[in-house]
C-alpha cells in the first residue's frame, strides 16, 4: 500500500497544480483528480491539460489512483437530464483514460435525483425534526430501476475503457451501505463494479467500516481515509473520531488490498470547500493533519506488518 490524496481539500476547482505539488510535498506516491460538473471537461480537461498533467505528475513520482465524476442525475425522471449526464460521464471515461487511472469513482445519486430535498448530514445535531421534504408517493420501484440501468450503462462504458467504477457510498442515496452496493452488484451483473471506500460515509449509515471491507473483498478498489463520529459524515484525520483504524487495516490486509490509502480530509483545519476554494494555510494547518494522520495509519501498519511502501 501508499499514501495519496485527493486534491480537492486542497484546492476545490481547477487548476491543480499546486495542489498535485503539495501533496507530493507532503510524501504522497498517489493523487486523485476529479470533475464536478460538465465545465471541469469543457474547460480545464482538454488534451494539452491532460498531457501537461501527465508530465507533472510522473516528473513528481505519482500516480494518478483515481479519477472521480458523480453525474447526479442519473435518478431523475428527466430522461433529458439523464442524457447529458451520460454525455458527461463519457467525458469522464475518457478523461480518466487519459490520466493513467484504472479506477472511475462516482457518489450515486439520490433517489430520484432530489439532492436540494435532503439536508447536508452535517446539521443532524441541530436539527429537532430530521426529514426530507416534498411528496413520497412515488414510483420507488421504478426509479430504482432506472437507476440500476444507468448503472450498466455507465459500468459497460468503463469496461470497455478498462476501467473499473467504484460507487461511493453516502447516507441517504441508492448506496449507502455494503449491502445496497451487494444488491447492486447482483443485479447489474458487472465484474468490474465496486466501491470506493470512504468510512466517514459508511459510518453514519450503519456500517462498521471493517466488516464492509470483509463482505466487499476484492470488490473494493480504491480508499478514501478520513475519521468521524458515527452520526455525521464529517471527515476528520484517522486517529481523531470513532473509526476502528486497526480494525480497517486488518480487513484491507486480509482481503488482499494492496492500493492507495488516499487520505480525503474534508473538515480538518484549513480544509478548501466550494465557498474556501483554497485551503488556508497548507504549509501549516493541512500539512500538520495530513502528516499526523499519515503517521498515525503508518503506525498501524507497522504493527500489523504492513508495508507502506
Amino acid at each position: 500500500m501508499f499514501f495519496g490524496a485527493p486534491v480537492w481539500p486542497l484546492q476545490w476547482g481547477f487548476p491543480y497544480d499546486k495542489p498535485i505539488r503539495d501533496i507530493a510535498r507532503l510524501g504522497c506516491k498517489g493523487v486523485e483528480l476529479i470533475g464536478w460538473d460538465k465545465a471541469a471537461f469543457t474547460d480545464y480537461y482538454s488534451p494539452a491539460t491532460i498531457a501537461h498533467l501527465n508530465d507533472l505528475i510522473a516528473g513528481l513520482g505519482m500516480a494518478v489512483t483515481n479519477f472521480d465524476y458523480s453525474p447526479g442525475r442519473l435518478a431523475s425522471e428527466d430522461a433529458a437530464a439523464r442524457a447529458e449526464d451520460r454525455d458527461t460521464f463519457k467525458r469522464a471515461v475518457e478523461t480518466a483514460v487519459g490520466l493513467g487511472s484504472k479506477n472511475l469513482t462516482s457518489v450515486p445519486p439520490y433517489p430520484f435525483s432530489w439532492g436540494d430535498n435532503v439536508m447536508a448530514l452535517r446539521h443532524l445535531p441541530e436539527v429537532q425534526v430530521w426529514t426530507v421534504q416534498g411528496d413520497l408517493n412515488l414510483d420507488w420501484k421504478g426509479n430504482y430501476e432506472l437507476y440500476l440501468e444507468e448503472v450498466r450503462f455507465c459500468c459497460e462504458l468503463c469496461k470497455e475503457a478498462g476501467l473499473k467504477l467504484l460507487l461511493e457510498p453516502h447516507p441517504y442515496r441508492y448506496v449507502n451501505s455494503a449491502t445496497s452496493l451487494m444488491h447492486i452488484i447482483d443485479k447489474v451483473g458487472m465484474d468490474n463494479l465496486g466501491m470506493n471506500f470512504d468510512p466517514s460515509h459508511l459510518f453514519p449509515s450503519g456500517d462498521m467500516p471493517q466488516i464492509t471491507v470483509y463482505r466487499l473483498g476484492d470488490r473494493i478498489g480504491h480508499t478514501h481515509f478520513s475519521d468521524n463520529d458515527a452520526l455525521t459524515n464529517v471527515h476528520w484525520r484517522p486517529g481523531k473520531g470513532k473509526v476502528d483504524w486497526k480494525a480497517v487495516m486488518k480487513a484491507l490486509q486480509f482481503v488482499g488490498y494492496d492500493g492507495a490509502i488516499n487520505l480525503e480530509l474534508e473538515d480538518v483545519p484549513g480544509a478548501a470547500t466550494p465557498d474556501a476554494a483554497t485551503a488556508t494555510d497548507v504549509e501549516t494547518a493541512m500539512e500538520h493533519e495530513m502528516k499526523l494522520g499519515m503517521e498515525y495509519i503508518a503506525g498501524i501498519c507497522e504493527e500489523l506488518g504492513i508495508n507502506i511502501s
